[in-house]
């Protein structure tokens, strides 16, 4: 998705927008790529800053919007459950070899999966961050978006290490 090193955008969508943009590029970069070895590490890494993204998202973006959403509408748990099933794909995907029917499948399950999640993002909760919040608002919201992912970062390198 993107490397916490950036700096923050003005607005939180402005942010969430760039991050779309460059885990479709990743995802698209990953579904060309033939070598085994190269796929593997393209998907660890994609996962890796999914996971990272996901739960900056959660903590920082989705629960801005809490109050707005009805417990009726419930958009926020189909989030997570996308969220989840996204990570269980990446998962089983770690394990398959590379180009077959299976990955392929897969592969392009959590493809459609992210598409969608983006689109309900863009419709939905851009629009609930802009009711609810000013400029300044966004501004913050995106300072705390990157500071939750630069901590995230942090911990995931240090479990790697």
């Amino acid at each position: 998705m993107h490397s916490a090193v950036e700096s923050s955008s003005a607005d939180i969508r402005d942010q969430l927008r760039k991050d779309h943009q460059v885990a479709l590029a990743e995802l698209e970069a990953l579904r060309h790529e033939g070598d085994e070895r190269r796929s593997h590490e393209l998907l660890a890494r994609l996962r890796r800053s999914w996971m990272i993204d996901t739960l900056s998202k959660e903590s920082v973006v989705y629960r801005a919007i809490e109050g707005i959403e009805s417990a009726n509408e419930s958009s926020a748990d189909l989030r997570f459950v996308a969220h989840e099933l996204v990570d269980g794909l990446f998962e089983k995907l770690s394990r398959l070899r590379v180009g077959t029917p299976e990955w392929k499948a897969r592969l392009n399950i959590a493809r459609e999966i992210i598409m969608r999640l983006i689109e309900s993002e863009h419709e939905e909760v851009f629009g609930k961050l802009g009711e609810r919040y000013d400029a300044e608002g966004l501004a913050k919201l995106a300072e705390n978006f990157e500071s939750t992912r630069a901590k995230l970062t942090m911990l995931e390198e240090a479990k790697a290490a």
